[in-house]
C-alpha cells in the first residue's frame, strides 16, 4: 500500500505483522482507543487482560501494542468471529468492550470488492466513535496461566510440560517420541484401556434405587453430561470449551474400578478415585492429562472445573424431571437439592429453563409430520 505511516507505533506494529493491510488497522485502533479508554498503559505481566473474538490480523496489532500475549497467557482468544475485542485489569476487572462499526465504511472499488487501501485510509483518519462502539464493564477476570512442572522424557531426555507426557509402559514419553514409536507398542496399552471404559457401559448408576425407578449406566450418564458441558462453556464467558468437554466426558472414568456410589454409600464406603484414575491412565498416551483434567475436576476451583460439576448434576435434573412428568412423587424433593449443589450462574439458568419444560415437549407437542405416518 502507498500510504505514510506516521505513527511510530503503527510502524512498528506494521514491522510485527509484517504489512500493512486493514486487518491489523483494526486491531491499532481498538488497542489505542481500548488503553485511552481505561487510562492504561502496556501490559508487563498478566495485569492487563485482552479477549479477543476472532483470528485474523487484527490480533497481532492487540498483542503487539498492549503487551497481552498467547505467551503470557493474557490473551484470550474465542473462536466467534466478531471484530469485538475486551480490554480490562487486575483484579477488579474494570475494563472496555470495543466494538468495530467500520464495515458500513468499507469502500468499494469498481469491480464490486472493498478498495483495502481506500479502506485502509478511513482506518487510519477516522473519527473513534465512527470505527468502534465503546462499552465500559466489568468481568469475571481469568485465572493466571498456570505454570506446570517439567519433567523429563524417558526416551530422548529433553524437558516436557508435565501434563503433555505420556505414559507407555510405566515410562514417560513425550509426543514427538511417541509418534517414532512401534505403534503397537502404545496401541496395546490402549486396547486394554478401551476394554476399560466399557465397563461404564455395563455399571448402573445406582441412586435410581432410592428414587425407586429409573435406570442407566455410567457411561449415558456421562454422554449428556459432556453434552451439557460443552453448551454451558460455549455460552459462559472466558471458559475453555474444550477443556470442560473433556472433563465431564472423563468424569466418572474411576468408576469403570470402583462401581457407582450414591450419596447414601458414600457416607458408609471410602473410595479413592485419585488411585482408580492413577492406575487405568497409568500406561496409555494422554494419561498424564486425563489425570491431571480429573485433579482439577475434583478440586472444584476453576470456572471449567465448576461448569463441568454442573453439567453433571443438570445430567440428573434432566432424568429427575423426566421422572417428575411421569409421576414420581420424589423426583421434585430430588430436583431441590440438586438445584442447590449448582455453581455458575449458567447452570442456574439452564436449571430454571430444565424446570419449566415438560420432558416430552420436543417431540410431542410439535404439529410437523411426526405424527404422520409416512407412506
Amino acid at each position: 500500500m502507498n500510504i505514510e505511516i506516521k505513527d511510530p507505533k503503527l510502524k512498528q506494529a506494521v514491522e510485527f505483522h509484517g504489512h500493512l493491510c486493514p486487518g491489523l488497522l483494526i486491531g491499532y485502533r481498538a488497542a489505542l482507543i481500548g488503553l485511552e479508554a481505561l487510562g492504561g498503559k502496556r501490559a508487563e505481566d498478566e495485569e492487563l487482560i485482552a479477549i479477543v473474538e476472532n483470528d485474523s490480523c487484527s490480533v497481532d496489532a492487540i498483542q503487539y501494542l498492549t503487551g497481552c500475549t498467547f505467551g503470557k497467557g493474557n490473551l484470550i482468544f474465542r473462536d466467534w468471529g466478531k471484530q469485538v475485542f475486551t480490554l480490562a485489569y487486575r483484579p477488579e476487572g474494570r475494563g472496555v468492550r470495543l466494538v468495530f462499526q467500520g464495515d458500513k465504511h468499507k469502500p468499494v472499488g469498481p469491480d464490486g470488492q472493498t478498495d483495502r487501501e481506500a479502506y485502509a485510509r478511513w482506518l487510519i483518519d477516522a473519527k473513534d466513535d465512527d470505527v468502534y462502539k465503546v462499552e465500559n464493564v466489568t468481568i469475571n477476570m481469568p485465572r493466571h496461566a498456570r505454570i506446570y512442572p517439567t519433567l523429563t522424557c524417558d526416551s530422548c531426555g529433553e524437558g516436557v510440560m508435565e501434563p503433555r507426557l505420556n505414559l507407555i509402559d510405566g515410562k514417560k514419553i513425550c509426543y514427538d517420541c511417541l509418534f517414532k514409536m512401534d505403534p503397537e507398542t502404545a496401541l496395546t496399552q490402549v486396547a486394554d484401556f478401551l476394554f476399560e471404559v466399557g465397563m461404564l457401559k455395563k455399571t448402573p448408576r445406582t441412586g435410581y434405587q432410592f428414587l425407586g425407578n429409573g435406570f442407566e449406566t455410567v457411561a449415558a450418564h456421562s454422554f449428556r453430561t459432556a453434552v451439557i458441558a460443552f453448551i454451558l462453556a460455549k455460552s459462559s464467558s472466558g471458559s475453555d470449551a474444550e477443556k470442560t468437554l473433556k472433563m465431564a466426558l472423563f468424569h466418572d472414568l474411576a468408576e469403570a474400578r470402583t462401581g457407582d456410589h450414591n450419596y447414601v454409600n458414600k457416607q458408609y464406603v471410602a473410595v479413592d478415585e485419585d488411585r482408580a484414575v492413577r492406575d487405568a491412565t497409568r500406561n496409555i498416551p494422554n494419561g498424564m492429562e486425563i489425570e491431571a483434567l480429573l485433579l482439577e475436576f475434583n478440586a472444584g476451583e476453576t470456572p471449567e472445573a465448576q461448569l463441568a460439576y454442573d453439567a453433571d448434576q443438570l445430567d440428573m435434573i434432566l432424568e429427575l424431571k423426566e421422572k417428575k412428568d411421569l409421576g414420581n412423587r420424589y423426583a421434585d424433593a430430588w430436583m431441590y437439592y440438586a438445584q442447590k449443589r449448582l455453581k455458575t450462574d449458567v447452570g442456574k439458568a439452564l436449571f430454571q429453563a430444565v424446570a419449566q419444560t415438560d420432558w416430552t415437549n420436543w417431540w410431542f407437542h410439535r404439529k410437523e409430520h411426526l405424527w404422520v405416518r409416512a407412506d
